[in-house]
């Protein structure tokens, strides 16, 4: 039984399975339902439970999550307090990662093709979303495919977007998860008037399978024609490349497993037991802020003619004496705040998220650096986000130049020129700048000979090469200004000299 005072917090399972992806994974082609596998299904029932803590839905989330009848009765009487740390932790990551500008560079490609393959698929916007999805559910996807950006426009591009995982059915080779799945699936389920139907998309190398099935139930019944979708769309469409458009990238994982890790996968527990604690502490103290009114005996009519319950009073027994007094409780909670402070620094410490992040640490730092050793920690998540966001990016640019160069597609307004190169990704550390330290570092860099002038200008204002180039020639025009320095008023002829200065030759 789970009661809202307890002091334990209930087992929470492991929504997903490493193990068992293997032993799945080989088996979704013969599958006859849907979700195909338990580990699957596991998956999704996992993203669900972590997509309602990421909105602050912990009540449903608990509830759906514990085994439990007692859980849902036990709440159902009360206010339940949900403190959303869980969104805290992910807008944290994402912040950090893409609220600052990232951009992709080539030194020998077409700069100006992957500048409109990153502005017209508004990846700056998309990125951050995908971290938020990627830090709640652990994995998240990015598709390329050909069409019309603007519905109507007639003008058919390369379109980059981002999709949930909770569509991804990849077959995975169960002895070597790490590798590759030949068969990337996007399945989801739709309805027309009351049936229910299965749409899959099979991306293989080369093409991609269209099929759609009726269902019933979990169970996958008939093939059905595609055209009840109602949409331009063959049963095989080929890309004319070599791979497949489907792109996954994870939050984090070990190496025994394919699918990503959530960053709540250690802290439910925690989320829980906080909600649990300010749930009891906030009926506590709701329960006994209207307290009762106690008088002496014979004060009250037991006739009904006073109501005992509207007045919220007690009356003393026979032979008691006393004032009229309220009954007040008095509210020993210092030990359930101390364990809610303590529950909070764990929830820090296990969620690698500094409290300086968020403006709650101790004192102001000095500077850019004192706060990045403070930040250690979370830094070093992030940085761990971007080894897989790095890798995935730079996958999808060079990918959608190969699929766009084979299929003629235009991105704003240009064709690839040249043939498709790899990019380098460009990351900022997402902490603010201290411009006066960096001014320092450079200033000492240039001195001590390890740096021009030129990389200096370009590392403090973000600027290309030609335009520090040109800042570096102002400020060296305006250094060779002789200006004149006016030491004391001039003399002119038939002036007499200023006191205490000595008499010019000129004046007499």
């Amino acid at each position: 039984m789970v009661s809202p005072y307890d002091e334990t917090t209930p087992t929470i399972d492991n929504p997903t399975q490493g193990l068992q992806e293997k032993l799945d994974a080989s088996t979704y082609g013969n599958a006859q339902k849907f979700p195909p596998t338990p580990a699957d299904a596991s998956r999704i029932r996992g993203y669900e439970f972590y997509e309602r803590l990421f909105l602050g839905n912990h009540f449903d989330a608990f509830n759906i999550k514990i085994d439990d009848p007692q859980f849902s009765r036990a709440y159902s009487r009360l206010r339940y307090v949900a403190v959303n740390f869980a969104g805290l932790v992910s807008k944290v990551v994402a912040d950090m990662l893409f609220g600052e500008t990232v951009s992709a560079k080539v030194e020998e490609g077409d700069q100006e093709f992957i500048d409109a393959l990153w502005h017209e698929n508004h990846l700056d916007t998309q990125l951050f979303e995908s971290a938020l999805t990627n830090s709640f559910m652990g994995d998240d996807l990015f598709k390329l495919r050909s069409g019309e950006r603007n519905p109507g426009d007639n003008k058919i591009t390369a379109i980059i977007e981002e999709i949930t995982p909770v569509i991804y059915f990849p077959k995975i080779d169960g002895f070597n998860v790490r590798a590759e799945p030949k068969e990337k699936i996007l399945a989801w389920t739709f309805k027309i008037a009351d049936a229910v139907y299965l749409r899959q998309e099979i991306h293989k190398p080369g093409l991609i399978e269209n099929k759609v099935f009726k269902m019933e139930g979990e169970k996958i019944k008939n093939e059905v024609d595609i055209g009840i979708l109602g949409l331009d769309l063959q049963p095989v469409q080929l890309t004319g490349v070599d791979f497949s458009l489907v792109n996954h990238v994870v939050n984090w994982k070990t190496g025994n497993r394919h699918f990503g890790i959530s960053d709540y996968f250690d802290l439910e527990t925690i989320f829980y037991a906080i909600n649990n604690r300010m749930t009891a502490v906030d009926n506590i103290l709701d329960k006994h802020s209207d307290p009762i009114l106690m008088v002496p005996p014979g004060i009250l009519d037991d006739d009904g003619k006073v109501k005992k319950k509207a007045l919220g009073v007690i009356e003393l027994g026979e032979g008691e004496t006393g004032k009229p007094e309220y009954i007040v409780w008095d509210a020993s909670l210092e030990n359930a705040f101390k364990e809610i402070e303590k529950l909070v620094e764990f929830m820090y410490m296990i969620g690698e998220v500094s409290p300086d992040v968020l403006g709650l640490g101790e004192g102001v730092s000095d500077s850019g650096r004192a706060l990045k050793f403070k930040l250690m920690r979370t830094i070093a998540k992030v940085s761990r986000k971007k080894l897989y966001y790095d890798q995935a990016l730079k996958n999808v640019l060079y990918k959608a130049q190969v699929f766009a160069q084979a299929n003629g597609l235009v991105v704003g307004g240009r064709w690839l020129e040249g043939e498709p190169v790899v990019p380098e990704i460009v990351w900022n550390d997402g902490l603010p700048i201290d411009a006066h330290e960096q001014i320092e570092d450079e200033v000492a860099m240039v001195d001590a000979g390890l740096k021009s002038k030129k990389a200096a200008i370009m590392a403090l204002n973000q600027v290309d090469e030609d335009t520090a180039e040109e800042m570096l020639k102002e400020a060296d025009d305006e250094a060779k200004l002789e200006m004149p320095v006016m030491t004391a008023r001039p003399n002119f002829p038939g002036q007499k000299p200023m006191p205490g200065k000595p008499n010019p030759k000129n004046v007499k």
